[in-house]
């Protein structure tokens, strides 16, 4: 499965990364000085709250907790340390977490991916979230090239209806709202993966999960992602 939508949408990324579009400027300097537990630093930056992803269409909804903050996730199903992070934040949730997930498509790893979150995206507009955290599990549980035909198939191991879903990802909807999450992921300066949005802030790359819960309790104490009296 190949649409010209599709291939646009991963042209765009592609294009991100060759040009600084003025929206995209969001980032003005690093908000908080934090790192991994190995020392690495974590690049992060303060977003403009026009561009907080709370708005996107076609979310998938993940966690337990109710009324905890959302961390958004966009991820590339080729990406290998995305497939780290999503099994890592599977981990993490439960009622007693804390956090929620927002699971967002950003395919900057070519047409393949583009087509596999399409699929992805027709099985949250058809079948609902819980039915789309299933395949996007599995597509990320699974090994070998990323594209439209490997998520059907692994579609038709979930009894999700393979052909229903084609006909519904190639299809004006839903690629209007891949579209929509790839545009905001570029106007926020995010042109790698995984990449992830908490409160009003980005970071970058995947940390661990130890660093992801820290953020997540910082947010809660003083709406950052590090407080004050933990950085000194």
């Amino acid at each position: 499965m190949s649409s010209g939508v599709t291939r646009r949408a991963a042209l765009a990324v592609v294009a991100s990364a060759l040009f600084d579009a003025p929206e995209a400027r969001a980032e003005i300097a690093r908000a908080f000085p934090v790192a991994t537990p190995e020392g690495a630093v974590i690049r992060n930056f303060a977003i403009a709250p026009a561009l907080a992803p709370d708005d996107l269409p076609g979310v998938i909804a993940a966690g337990a907790a109710k009324d905890a903050p959302i961390l958004y996730v966009f991820s590339d199903y080729a990406c290998p340390f995305c497939r780290l992070a999503s099994q890592e934040l599977d981990l993490l949730l439960g009622p007693e977490s804390g956090m929620r997930l927002g699971l967002l498509q950003h395919p900057v790893l070519g047409v393949g991916s583009a087509n596999a979150a399409s699929v992805v995206l027709a099985a949250k507009n058809l079948f609902g979230d819980a039915a789309a955290l299933r395949l996007h599990s599995r597509l990320f549980e699974t090994p070998g090239r990323v594209g439209a035909d490997k998520a059907l198939a692994l579609a038709e191991t979930l009894a999700l209806a393979p052909a229903r879903l084609k006909a519904q990802a190639t299809r004006p909807e839903t690629q209007a709202v891949l579209d929509a999450q790839v545009n905001r992921a570029i106007a926020l300066g995010l042109r790698q993966t995984p990449a992830f949005v908490l409160g009003g802030y980005a970071f970058i790359g995947w940390p661990g999960p130890e660093t992801v819960e820290g953020f997540v309790r910082s947010l809660g104490r003083c709406g950052g992602l590090a407080c004050p009296d933990a950085t000194k």
